[in-house]
């Protein structure tokens, strides 16, 4: 093969005269490609069929887990999946793990291969949806045809995928922007669009994020990602009644459609109606089953007080996920915190020693489980035994231990009597929440009134968060249309009151970032972003998102 000389051919393409490379021009053999399949004469007639297109570099694995251990150790430029493992990991958990977890290079093709019934079953259910199907038998011809286009659209894209792997969202964007000046047709610019939306939203530039997908949707009227995807900014710009509508209205258009119901429960906890949410959830969960989606249910319906309905999903999570990629030790605690509340500390007992058996006794896990031991040890008149357990559970504690833990040994240590020691931990558990403020305010509630402490709820939650949160929320409405002076004002009230919020701390990192994006290097406003950069990485050290708010600042600045 050699590469493409006819500078009109080229020309033509980026003119939008011509849709895709002539397939004669992919450098196959320049490719790498890893094949997952269970079944051996399938792995081996997939790397036969890429063979035959010329690709060389072939890894194969026969699971989701062999798979991950290739994944993290090599990039690869194709991924071809099968559907049905045949293992706890399906191929679509598989994929949604590594879009979740960030695992996937963007200029990774991942390919699903599938049975026409799995196929129906997913294909227009699933959010983390793959580069393309391919139904099961697919002959070489159609094989390579089909991977021909989606290598023509990832060339086409090539830049812009390499700058959101580097995390260089201002890249991105403006990467997109220019080549969507180089082409007409509309699959190209709708690939540009979308890969340009979720740079803008790593940005949190909203408003730029809704008129791209509106910019989406003028091309194209009826494809999900771009209704979901408008609903989404909507809400991000404080129009929930907008959003709800757009989401209901993809409802009505794809019932199945799971990110859609999500997005609708996410309204619904924003104004309050808990309920209203769980039922979205449990209709999200019927649709496409996952274990994440059983943890979500398990936890909402234990805050809602439905603790059989919270068991079932917390022992499905289990049952999903056990000896999988998608395994986690808190399914386990889960399940013992609603047992224990059930009234069957025998049964917390069990799960608590299962788990301790599979994981180590360490971090928040380690701390977690022996206040929960020590709550199903009380309830089941070990007293001695109960004592002992919230001391060892205070020895492993560290400033990254997490709020859940805390929350734990308060709930612990109130069920035992402590309430000095149940009062500490209950408001540090919501003095350190930082995003997940809302979520831990709601658990602190619970194991206050589960231990008869109804009285006392007002000083642990509120003790000026919901001041300070609701000066950071008019702040971020601010933000979002560009009202820059009067965010700042809301965020200086905010940490006025406690200026190591980690919420208004944010708040003020991501303003300043917005205002230097837009008015581009100010002395003032730089320094401004510096320092609460500079705080936050002292508070929450090695946090994701200050990383990602360092990185768009020195695009910004030029560092």
């Amino acid at each position: 093969m050699q590469d493409r000389t006819d500078a009109n051919s080229m020309a033509n393409m980026l003119a939008g005269k011509q849709e895709t490379f002539e397939s004669e021009y992919i450098r196959f053999d320049a490719l790498t490609a890893l094949v997952i399949d269970d079944i051996g004469a399938m792995r081996h007639a997939l790397r036969s069929q890429l063979q035959w297109m010329g690709i060389n570099s072939i890894k194969v694995a026969a699971d989701a887990q062999e798979a991950l251990q290739q994944v993290e150790a090599n990039h690869y430029d194709l991924v071809l999946c099968d559907y049905n493992l045949n293992k706890a990991t399906s191929g679509q958990h598989f994929l949604e793990y590594l879009r979740s977890e960030r695992l996937l290079s963007a200029r990774t093709i991942f390919v699903m291969v599938t049975a026409e019934a799995e196929y129906a079953y997913v294909a227009n259910a699933v959010e983390f949806a793959p580069d393309d199907y391919i139904l099961k038998p697919c002959p070489e011809k159609k094989l390579r045809a089909r991977l021909e286009r989606l290598f023509d659209r990832r060339n086409f894209l090539l830049p812009a995928l390499a700058a959101m792997d580097d995390k260089n969202y201002l890249q991105v964007v403006s990467e997109c922007e220019r080549l969507m000046t180089l082409v007409s047709n509309e699959r190209w610019l709708l690939a540009a669009l979308k890969l340009k939306a979720e740079a803008l939203l790593a940005l949190n530039d909203t408003t730029d994020l809704l008129k791209t997908y509106e910019q989406a949707l003028a091309l194209r009227d009826n494809v999900p990602w771009v209704k979901i995807g408008i609903a989404r900014a909507r809400m991000l710009l404080n129009e929930p009644d907008a959003a709800e509508e757009m989401a209901r209205q993809i409802v009505a258009d794809n019932p199945s459609y799971v990110a859609a119901y999500e997005l609708l429960a996410e309204i619904r906890r924003m104004q309050k109606d808990e309920e209203g949410a769980y039922l979205l959830m449990e209709q999200s969960a019927k649709i496409l089953p996952t274990a994440k989606r059983f943890r979500s249910n398990a936890e909402s319906a234990f805050l809602l007080g439905k603790l059989d309905e919270a068991k079932q999903y917390a022992e499905s999570a289990i049952r999903l996920s056990n000896g999988s990629i998608t395994e986690r030790p808190d399914d386990y605690l889960s399940l013992a915190h609603i047992q224990t509340d059930l009234g069957d500390p025998q049964g917390a007992i069990h799960t608590l020693e299962k788990s301790a058996r599979r994981f180590e006794e360490k971090g928040a896990y380690g701390i977690s489980r022996n206040a929960i031991l020590a709550q199903a040890y009380f309830d089941a008149g070990d007293k001695a035994a109960a004592k002992r357990l919230p001391e060892r559970a205070q020895r492993l504690l560290t400033p990254e231990s997490g709020s859940s833990a805390l929350n734990l040994i308060g709930k612990a240590a109130f069920k035992m009597g402590d309430s000095v020691l149940g009062l500490k931990m209950l408001t540090q558990a919501v003095q350190s929440s930082g995003l997940e403020r809302e979520r831990i305010a709601r658990h602190v509630t619970k194991s206050m009134i589960d231990t008869g402490q109804h009285d006392k709820v007002e000083e642990v939650i509120d003790a000026g968060q919901r001041r300070v949160l609701a000066l950071v929320d008019e702040a971020r409405k601010s933000m979002h249309v560009a009202q820059f002076d009067a965010a700042y004002r809301k965020v200086l009230d905010a940490l006025a009151i406690q200026s190591d919020n980690i919420e208004a701390l944010f708040a003020a990192a991501q303003l300043h970032l917005l205002w230097l994006k837009r008015d581009g290097i100010d002395d003032d406003v730089q320094e401004r972003a510096k320092s609460y950069l500079a705080v936050l990485d002292k508070l929450v050290p090695h946090n994701e998102k200050v990383m990602g708010f360092y990185r768009f600042y020195d695009q910004l600045t030029g560092a």
